[in-house]
């Protein structure tokens, strides 16, 4: 694990091999003036949500913590106590590489973005929310998806995640959807020129 230099309660963290150095600083920065007295980061992650922007997602020993777009100072956008988050999903796309993290709290379902990586970091999220909190603090379990991958989450903190298209509107095409995702991924540096074209194709044979 790569160490955190600069933030409050520092020491080894994970790091997202997405997190580049820019971003990092910017991060640091930003996160000091939202952590609590002697909490301590325990892995940053890159994530990103279209509703409710957020770039960042940050596990702590007391907390799980979105950050919103450096353009606009990295402020928190979802925040909440490891102590009413009952469980973490990640919810694999197997087309695009990407997993929507979901955390199920004693409030309902928060989307809290969406990886954009591989099995590695999906792998290392679940090993840092595995590590435990602080004193009081339990562990979150992050039980593997079973069944066939769904579309990534882009719902905003305490929006119920809907299981059907809202009524009254018509449900978007599968294909669609999963188009959009990808195109979101190569307008955001995710995914490379040739990476998008292999993975348009590749969707567009299978559909």
């Amino acid at each position: 694990m790569k160490e955190i230099v600069g933030l409050p309660g520092e020491g080894t963290a994970y790091r997202d091999p997405k997190v580049r150095k820019g971003m990092l600083k910017d991060i640091r920065l930003a996160l000091p003036r939202a952590l609590l007295p002697g909490e301590r980061v325990q892995g940053l992650f890159v994530v990103y949500r279209i509703r409710r922007s957020v770039s960042a997602l940050v596990v702590t020993d007391r907390r799980l913590l979105t950050l919103g777009d450096a353009s606009v100072g990295m402020p928190v956008v979802d925040d909440l106590d490891r102590r009413q988050v009952t469980e973490v999903t990640i919810e694999r796309h197997k087309v695009f590489s990407t997993g929507a993290v979901v955390a199920v709290t004693t409030q309902g379902e928060v989307g809290l973005g969406t990886l954009d990586y591989g099995k590695e970091t999906f792998n290392r999220l679940e090993e840092v929310l595995g590590q435990g909190g602080a004193s009081g603090m339990p562990l979150i379990p992050t039980p593997s998806a079973q069944g066939p991958s769904v579309e990534p989450v882009q719902d905003g903190p305490h929006d119920h995640l809907p299981s059907a298209p809202p009524a009254g509107g018509p449900p978007q095409h599968p294909l669609v959807a999963q188009l959009s995702v990808l195109a979101d991924l190569h307008e955001r540096g995710a995914l490379s020129d040739e990476e998008f074209a292999a993975a348009k194709q590749k969707l567009l044979s299978e559909s």
